[in-house]
């Protein structure tokens, strides 16, 4: 056999070695990849909040606002403060309003938005530290007209300051309740000017906020 035709003879041999071991490491690469891709899909499966329909998003600390003045009576009922303590994720806290206004809470928040399946109470009541406003509304009692204008007027307000939350609440015996850190404010029907009145006074105000400014 001649010199060219063994080089050739070798060469191919050894370009079917790269290629069989090319094989195994293009599926264990495959097989990596997908794997990848899964475990970043189960990620964000956890961390996508159910009943979340439209959500808000919070990027800034938000807009300075002067302080409140003295004496002033707020819209709502004042609730005695429970604190702002950090509780495990898997403890239920039991508060002296419904819904609550303050006290022992979980370390993770809501994402504000609009739900159709309710965060816990400890979550919420971290929402309210952050200066947010809650709109709970029972659904037996709230006519579905209106809850669209309560939507509606949450994502007008949320174009001023999108710490807000939209969340159904049953076992409540008012049509709707506004909540703030401290403060409650039952209404037996829809009133889009208590809403902005409770919102506009009480925005931003919570024991985490300075001046207007508060945490995502």
């Amino acid at each position: 056999m001649s010199k060219s035709r063994r080089h050739q003879d070798t060469l191919k041999g050894r370009l079917l070695q790269y290629i069989w071991l090319a094989i195994p490491l293009g599926v264990v690469g495959l097989v990596a990849v997908f794997a990848l891709m899964q475990g970043r899909n189960m990620q964000q499966s956890q961390e996508e909040p159910a009943g979340l329909v439209d959500e808000f998003v919070v990027d800034t600390p938000g807009a300075t606002l002067p302080p409140l003045p003295e004496g002033i009576a707020l819209p709502g009922t004042a609730i005695p403060d429970l604190g702002q303590e950090h509780v495990p994720a898997d403890q239920q806290v039991e508060y002296n309003s419904n819904p609550p206004t303050s006290g022992p809470h979980h370390e993770e928040w809501a994402r504000w938005g609009i739900y159709n399946e309710a965060p816990s109470d400890e979550q919420l009541v971290h929402n309210l530290e952050h200066g947010g406003i809650i709109i709970s509304y029972n659904p037996a009692l709230v006519e579905a007209e209106d809850l669209e204008q309560i939507r509606q007027q949450a994502e007008e307000l949320s174009a001023i300051n999108p710490r807000i939350i939209v969340t159904p609440r049953s076992e409540m015996p008012k049509a709707i309740a506004l909540t703030a850190w401290g403060y409650l404010q039952e209404l037996e029907a829809y009133d889009a000017a208590v809403v902005d009145e409770f919102y506009n006074a009480h925005i931003a105000r919570g024991p985490e906020c300075q001046d207007g400014q508060c945490p995502n």
